[in-house]
């Protein structure tokens, strides 16, 4: 019972200790302005920045969008009551660095200069990267205006960290000391969530706080929100209705005034799985996709045969056990049994396999542009497992029923592709497919990253690392193509060979998402797929004692149990999606990563095979 005081007492201060800091870093209170209906020069992206308490809602993407068909870079049209078009057109004016990337990512998705608005979630583009990217661009302007700064130093994270850990410890021990088995057990594992509760409150505090400046200025905004909102009924406006209202409708958006225009515009929204759009034929229109149930469909013509000839004999055994049950108890005719069985079989087992002979005797040839490319998890964690659905349009019907194939077909596709595909159609299959025309719409997004990934600029305190480099230190150490570097053992030609997808020269890996503590002194290098699959190959090295990190790396990236590869450098471990080797230089993890879901393990392998004998001197360096 002391135990457990002592840890409620410990967990108050720190609660106390988070309030004080939290306190000391709070944002300026906004006094709301009064109403005007005279709009500033800040973009309707910084407005949602600043009246959200310094928060960049999804929002402020859309209202981008509608600022940008306000001063001319596109137009926003309303064909149907269900149908609304964005023009490009050419910028009048320079865009700011956020303004370019929402203005790109249209240009990305539009045929002819055209795009549904309902298409403005499609596109092959990393849609986490794609939004961090607008953030910190937003912000870094943010900034350069005095209007907000960077609420919580590294300092204040490792205090509230470290203080945290005291209240955890206490409660870890309480329970050991109180449990009947595995004490240890029992008190590690409370340790551990109560260590992670008082993280998740950390994680609600916001990353960003607004200065003085920025608070008057948010102040006026709420006096242009008053008048906005005094009757204009914005909230039923089409996007559409920017041509009328101009630039106040994309304030409105900003400012939560303007819910009809924003849903239409989702821009800053993953594409539903469901729900496609498709410009096959000529003319945008929706593609509804459902997804069968792999219980017969979504399967190849054997494995729908086999499961026909399990569900065949269980179904005959059952309805055999019932009968002579039966037979025992009511007294059910004895010749029975039998051939209701054998009835009950042919029916259930029947159906998958004249399904099956059916379309092996019949194959189709289905012509149409790819709508939806989806891997779905199956399997757990510990053994991750995926299916593979392909939509295609035909032009022929709006509601289409997704394809199974596997992964080999899966992997080289692209949604937008124009393909001719061997389909099994009764059984819902896809045997090959061949593309005949490669996706017009669907290339890499640019980010356009003038600097601005650079900034420090965590959406909340979760996300500021405690061993991290400090601002001064760079992320990347020089030498990354010296003896033993990352790229020294892999070449965009190997990833290639092994992995079946094109990847770039690579580059230094992004600000803010190495998986590695600052002391281990690694050199990271990222490779990426210049195709439209957002492929990615993270290759990193260290050396001396400290690279035993990377050997258990793809554990805590896969947090599933690794597999010695033997005769692979001095020691070498396998996990779902990353490779570690020891070599005589130090140590090196390559990490694969697939929307597809992790490579088969001899690429992983192959890959790690050549990376061993670079550093080893034994193959010559690319």
């Amino acid at each position: 019972m002391v135990y457990f005081l002592a840890a409620a007492v410990a967990a108050g201060l720190w609660l106390l200790l988070l309030a004080m800091f939290a306190l000391a870093t709070r944002s300026p209170d906004v006094t709301p302005g009064p109403p005007t209906s005279e709009l500033r020069e800040e973009s309707p992206a910084l407005v949602d920045l600043i009246t959200g308490n310094w928060r960049l809602c999804d929002e402020a993407v859309a209202a981008t969008l509608l600022d940008l068909a306000a001063r001319g870079a596109v137009e926003i049209e309303e064909v149907g009551p269900e149908l609304s078009l964005v023009r490009l057109r050419e910028p009048k004016t320079p865009l700011r660095p956020y303004e370019k990337l929402v203005h790109d990512h249209v240009r990305s998705l539009a045929t002819d200069g055209v795009v549904a608005t309902g298409a403005l979630a499609e596109g092959a583009r990393n849609l986490g990267r794609w939004w961090k990217s607008f953030r910190k661009k937003v912000i870094a302007e943010a900034r350069e205006r005095g209007l907000s700064r960077l609420r919580w130093n590294r300092s204040q994270v490792v205090v509230l960290t470290a203080a945290a850990a005291v209240p955890a410890i206490l409660f870890g021990a309480a329970v050991a000391a109180t449990a009947e088995k595995d004490g240890f057990g029992a008190g590690l594992g409370a340790a551990i969530v109560s260590m992670g509760l008082l993280s998740m409150l950390m994680d609600r505090l916001n990353g960003e706080r607004g200065t003085a400046e920025g608070a008057r200025v948010a102040g006026y905004w709420m006096g242009v929100r008053e008048h906005l909102a005094a009757g204009r009924g914005f909230a039923e406006q089409p996007a559409a209705a920017v041509t009328i209202w101009g630039r106040h409708l994309a304030y409105a958006a900003a400012l939560g005034l303007a819910g009809r225009a924003v849903n239409s515009l989702p821009v800053g929204r993953p594409a539903d799985d469901r729900r496609a759009w498709s410009d096959y034929g000529g003319m945008w229109h929706v593609v509804n996709v459902t997804y069968p149930r792999r219980t017969l469909r979504g399967r190849p013509p054997g494995q729908a045969v086999l499961r026909g000839l399990a569900a065949a004999f269980f179904t005959g055994f059952w309805l055999w056990f019932i009968g002579i049950a039966a037979q025992a108890l009511i007294g059910w005719p004895g010749s029975l049994p039998v051939p209701v069985a054998l009835l009950g079989a042919a029916l259930v087992g029947g159906t998958p396999i004249v399904l099956a002979l059916a379309d092996i005797a019949g194959k189709a040839e289905v012509e149409g542009q790819i709508v939806r490319l989806r891997a779905f998890k199956t399997g757990d964690d510990d053994s991750p497992r995926y299916t593979y659905w392909i939509a295609l349009d035909d032009g022929r019907a709006r509601d289409v029923r997704a394809y199974g194939l596997t992964a080999d077909v899966y992997q080289p596709l692209t949604e937008g592709d124009l393909v001719k595909a061997r389909v099994y159609r009764r059984l819902g299959w896809v045997e090959s497919v061949e593309v005949v025309g490669r996706s017009r719409h669907r290339e890499p997004a640019s980010y356009d990253d003038t600097g601005e990934h650079l900034l420090e600029a965590p959406e909340n305190v979760g996300e500021i690392p405690v061993f991290g480099r400090s601002r001064a230190e760079p992320a990347q150490e020089a030498g990354d193509d010296a003896p033993g570097g990352p790229s020294s053992l892999l070449t965009p030609a190997d990833l290639r060979l092994a992995l079946g997808v094109d990847f770039g020269s690579g580059g230094a890996f992004p600000d803010g998402e190495l998986p590695l503590p600052s002391w281990l002194r690694a050199r990271s290098r990222r490779y990426e797929a210049t195709g439209p699959t957002p492929v990615t190959v993270d290759v990193h090295t260290a050396e001396g004692t400290s690279g035993g990190y990377l050997m258990v790396l793809g554990g805590l990236l896969s947090r599933a149990n690794g597999t010695p590869v033997p005769g692979l450098g001095r020691a070498a471990m396998l996990y779902p999606g990353v490779v570690s080797a020891r070599t005589a230089r130090g140590a090196f993890a390559i990490h694969v990563h697939s929307p597809a879901g992790p490579p088969h393990p001899d690429a992983l392998v192959g890959l790690a095979r050549i990376a061993v004998e670079r550093s080893e001197g034994r193959s010559p360096v690319a």
